[in-house]
């Protein structure tokens, strides 16, 4: 545990990031019992990993929650990007990787990718998935009529830890994070600048307060560009970490930013 980290390819979310990289849009890395994953690798994501000293070769476990382009933009390039040699000299492809998404996802890739994988699991919610001893399960979302989606959390032994994607609230939505230490919210905007298809710092509080035990840890991160970009007054992130230590009982908060890189040990606290 003391080595697994998340790092920050990209704080910010939404099209208007895509065009401008006033955030940067390539995921996150979640390097936990000395595996590397690649969570939404949205676009830049290869320039990112590289631009943060991080190796691509590392990446072994590919997770794209849902196919609109800031998750999964450069998801191709990653598994591409993840071995130094694609075949031996009779063009016999070199199989490496775990890739976890929706069936949607699959139908935009390129048989030439997918065929360098070792694994393909079409995921959703519910589903859950064993990778090497670590229990993967599938979370609720509601976000998009038209695509499909899921969270993920992660069961390790000494700690849990759940992406939630892009999502809004719903009923179940505190209940469906019991026991996790540690959540990675996708914020898109803040105070109570609604959003149909997304989370506001207002109405996502009271559901964060109902999560029982209470969290460790929360991280935000997905920042659309009215919390901080060309459309936004000021940079609204500060206020809203502020706003929420203040309002919920969870102990460690923190924001994202592009090429931070956070100790999980440090949200356990």
């Amino acid at each position: 545990m003391q080595q697994d980290q998340l790092i920050i390819l990209g704080s910010g979310g939404g099209r208007h990031h895509i065009r401008t990289q006033h955030r940067a849009t390539g995921g996150i890395l979640y390097k936990f019992n000395g595996i590397q994953s690649h969570i939404d690798p949205g676009p830049g994501a290869i320039v990112r990993i590289n631009q943060y000293k991080e190796d691509p070769i590392k990446t072994e476990l590919f997770i794209t929650t849902h196919a609109h382009v800031d998750h999964f933009n450069d998801l191709s390039a990653l598994i591409e990007s993840s071995r130094e040699i694609l075949h031996n000299k009779n063009y016999n492809y070199f199989k490496k990787g775990t890739l976890i998404t929706t069936n949607e996802v699959l139908k935009l890739m390129s048989n030439y990718h997918l065929n360098m994988l070792e694994k393909i699991i079409s995921f959703k919610a519910g589903s859950k998935y064993n990778y090497k001893d670590i229990e993967i399960i599938g979370t609720k979302v509601v976000h998009s009529l038209n695509n499909e989606g899921f969270g993920v959390i992660f069961k390790l032994k000494n700690y849990s830890l759940a992406f939630a994607s892009d999502t809004m609230v719903y009923d179940s939505f505190s209940e469906q994070y019991s026991g996790v230490n540690i959540l990675i919210l996708n914020l898109l905007r803040p105070n109570s600048v609604t959003c149909k298809r997304h989370l506001c710092t207002d109405e996502v509080i009271p559901y964060l307060n109902k999560i029982v035990p209470p969290l460790n840890g929360l991280v935000i991160t997905h920042f659309g560009s009215y919390m901080d970009g060309p459309r936004s007054p000021k940079n609204f992130v500060p206020s809203q970490v502020k706003k929420l230590k203040e309002k919920t009982t969870i102990k460690n908060i923190i924001a994202a930013e592009d090429g931070l890189k956070i100790k999980i040990a440090s949200l356990l606290e």
